[in-house]
């Protein structure tokens, strides 16, 4: 199953419990990585993309790092795939990796 594919069952899956997709609303990116250098540098190199961004250190022996890069936008397969996949690129430049996204329920 594709990025695309994957990224569209699960919005179907929200429509199907009855959730409003069509309102903009704040989406986490979630990336990780294996210090905190990388992680912060990610972290500027977001933010300078107009994400919000927030680092956190995480009891886990592999990739250690979390950054949340948040941004406001309306939940289409589109959007979430191209947002998703531009992270992910911008991520390994600085040795980490798309870790999910997700949003919360308001």
């Amino acid at each position: 199953m594709s990025l695309f594919e994957e990224n569209a069952a699960i919005l179907h899956k929200f429509e199907s419990d009855g959730r409003d997709l069509s309102s903009p609303r704040s989406i986490d990116f979630c990336h990780i990585f294996p210090d905190k250098v990388s992680a912060d540098a990610f972290a500027r190199a977001a933010e300078t993309e107009g994400f919000a961004v927030a680092v956190h250190d995480v009891e886990r022996e592999v990739d250690p790092w979390d950054v949340i890069a948040s941004k406001e936008m309306i939940l289409t397969c589109e959007a979430i795939t191209d947002t998703e996949e531009y992270l992910d690129a911008l991520a390994r430049s600085y040795r980490g990796q798309a870790d999910g996204w997700g949003f919360f329920t308001v």
